[in-house]
């Protein structure tokens, strides 16, 4: 639901917006759907929208690259952990951003390959909210039982929860692929820009998907508010690594508010259908594509931004790497 209408804004036209909540009233307004953005707006907009994609997924690819290049970091847990939560939102950042430049081209897919990326896409979304879960309980542990993290919290067992993880993902996977398969055929092609829209042949398969996404956040939501509450009862004793309650303290509500921020991202639709009301045909044109980098790409972000660039450690192996680039400049100039 929350990638419906940001995929379609790239169609810049008010018939384009895909919520199903707004679908019909949009097929109604003849007038609205007539109404264009100039070519040379619509052309900036996608440009910018793309240009930031590449910057954040240039940040993310990094960062990667770092995490997995040092044996330091590969044997923290947390960092571990770090590492699927930026491959997850780097996955969904390349997916969403394909299917963005599809639909800015007007392309036609066909039905399995468009299902193919949406559930793609689907995957690494509802992935991202289980990693958050698992570096609180991370942080957890180590405040609540410092002894024996460095027994529980290993860098194996993360990865297997990890593929935990991944495994209930599949299993969604194929409870939607149980409603989507028999409403399709191999050789069905869209009709419009390939968008979420596909997963919803029928209103049981979407009520699952909104019960899916609603109890995945509650979940994660109350996991990591609970940590959150035990850290903090934890931090009142005396015996307790003050600086080490602290740290995981404002750790864990990082977690929060990455998690509030995902979730306003399934607002998407929400959001665009009252711009629809409230703008006119072109000002909400305009707002589509804004809303789109503000509310699915940015969010994407913060991963790099909050967790890797306040960690010490892979802050000076970002150093060290720049550091290297730039006598290497040097070296080359000379």
């Amino acid at each position: 639901m929350w990638l419906n209408s940001s995929l379609n804004s790239s169609s810049l036209t008010s018939s384009s917006l895909t919520s199903s909540s707004l679908t019909s009233s949009l097929n109604s307004s003849s007038s609205s759907a007539s109404v264009l953005l100039p070519a040379s707006e619509r052309f900036l907009f996608g440009f910018f929208a793309s240009l930031l994609c590449c910057v954040l997924l240039w940040v993310n690819v990094l960062l990667l690259h770092t995490l997995g290049s040092r044996a330091a970091l590969r044997d923290a847990p947390r960092h571990v952990l770090l590492f699927l939560l930026l491959l997850a939102d780097t996955l969904q950042m390349s997916l969403t951003q394909t299917m963005f430049v599809i639909a800015y081209a007007r392309l036609l897919l066909y039905v399995p390959l468009c299902l193919t990326l949406v559930l793609l896409t689907h995957a690494a979304h509802d992935f991202t909210p289980l990693v958050l879960v698992l570096m609180s309980l991370e942080r957890f542990i180590a405040v609540l039982m410092p002894l024996r993290h460095a027994a529980i919290a290993t860098a194996s067992n993360s990865l297997k929860a990890a593929l935990c993880a991944w495994t209930l993902i599949l299993c969604t996977i194929l409870v939607r692929l149980g409603f989507v398969a028999p409403k399709y055929k191999p050789s069905d092609q869209m009709t419009r820009s390939c968008n979420t829209l596909v997963l919803y042949p029928s209103k049981e398969s979407k009520l699952f998907d909104e019960a899916l996404i609603y109890s995945l956040y509650l979940g994660a939501f109350v996991s990591i508010a609970g940590s959150y509450a035990a850290v903090m009862k934890t931090a009142n004793s005396l015996a307790t690594d003050q600086v080490s309650a602290r740290r995981a303290r404002h750790t864990i509500l990082l977690h929060l508010f990455q998690l509030s921020m995902m979730l306003l991202s399934t607002l998407h639709d929400v959001l665009q259908g009252a711009l629809y009301q409230l703008l006119p045909p072109l000002v909400f044109l305009r707002m589509q594509t804004l809303v789109y980098m503000l509310l699915i790409l940015m969010p994407k972000s913060l991963s790099a931004l909050v967790y890797a660039l306040r960690d010490p450690t892979i802050r000076a192996a970002l150093l060290l790497r720049f550091s290297f680039c730039h006598k290497g400049q040097d070296l080359g100039r000379r």
